[in-house]
């Protein structure tokens, strides 16, 4: 137990916690009173938060650090997080699921077998959430912020036809008899048994496609293969002049957010705040356009408070940021520049 309140001396150890979220509402409230005491606490406390913001960026192993500092405590939050996901879509599945094994028993009309199919299922993720689904031939997805994906009433009869609208991370289960497809606006994609991530948001130009393992067809709406994916190649193709660019590198620049981390190589922070507001449910406005053209390089980590996550991004560039909660809209951010 901390010894809750001295105006003067902050114990780092309960800083951490909190900036963790594993401090108890008592804590929570000495952290807040501390800080109330004096504009150098409060600045000490802001020092600190960079500092530990930091521990996602660095040039060492990113991959390495996450396993074995943040990983674990992650892995926890995220089953409680996903644990509501389920419970949120559970009538939805359960209904789906159900039904199609009831019709298989008991689907018969004057004395003739007759299968009925479920309309089609859409399950859809909210801003500023992820979760997890199995499809009724255990091939898994995972679905990224203000993402839904749509698959047919006999997909359990080996119609594996799959839509889906914003980002997606696929594991699909083997089936050599049923090929599995995915449907974007602008794409098509035939899976070949395959662990793959797609992002395809209304309104990109770019449709990303990145194949961790085994085969990737990248098709036209006319079913015409445009190119066949290689283990850790990425495929981006711009809707407006409809090229497919083919690049090889690491695929865990474009599936870490699955984990929570976010990678982002020389990307422009216009495009950035897009994603932010997709992550959070906030709405950002940049008053200087000139901070939007600017370029991030770095690695942040995605289950952080929004106010973190824009910390980060001001250490490498002139972003200043300021806040304004609303009670029936989401969250208003501005973006503008220091200098």
């Amino acid at each position: 137990m901390y010894l809750l309140y001295n105006p003067k001396i902050m114990d780092h150890e309960l800083i951490n916690k909190y900036l963790n979220g594993e401090a108890s509402e008592a804590e929570v409230i000495t952290i807040f009173q501390w800080m109330d005491e004096s504009a150098e606490n409060r600045e000490e406390f802001i020092k600190y938060k960079k500092i530990w913001a930091l521990t996602a960026l660095g040039e060492g192993n990113e991959s390495e650090k996450w396993s074995s500092e943040f990983e674990p405590r992650f892995r926890k939050q995220k089953s409680i997080h996903f644990y509501l996901q389920y419970a949120k879509y559970a009538a939805i599945l359960l209904v789906v699921f159900g039904t199609g094994m009831a019709v298989q028993y008991f689907g018969v009309s004057k004395g003739k077998e007759e299968l009925v199919y479920q309309n089609n299922t859409t399950i859809a993720v909210p801003l500023g959430q992820m979760t997890n689904l199995e499809l009724p031939d255990g091939s898994r997805v995972m679905l990224n912020s203000g993402s839904s994906i749509t698959y047919s009433g006999n997909y359990s009869e080996g119609n594996r036809n799959v839509t889906l609208s914003g980002e997606a991370y696929f594991d699909v289960a083997k089936d050599q008899k049923h090929p599995f497809t995915v449907s974007t606006s602008s794409l098509n994609f035939k899976v070949f048994g395959t662990s793959f991530n797609l992002e395809a948001y209304p309104g990109n130009q770019i449709v990303s496609a990145t194949l961790v393992e085994g085969s990737l067809g990248v098709m036209d709406k006319t079913d015409r293969e445009l190119y066949r994916l290689k283990p850790n190649e990425n495929a981006k193709f711009d809707t407006l002049t409809s090229k497919i660019y083919v690049s090889k590198g690491e695929t865990a620049m474009y599936t870490s957010w699955k984990d929570g981390l976010i990678t982002f190589r020389n990307e422009k922070l216009k495009d950035i705040a897009k994603k932010i507001e997709r992550w959070y449910n906030v709405e950002i406005v940049i008053k200087n356009p000139k901070v939007g053209e600017e370029a991030y390089f770095g690695t942040i980590m995605k289950n952080k408070p929004v106010d973190q996550i824009l910390e980060v991004l001001g250490l490498t560039s002139s972003l200043k940021y300021k806040i304004i909660p609303r009670s029936d809209k989401p969250t208003l951010i501005y973006w503008d520049a220091r200098y």
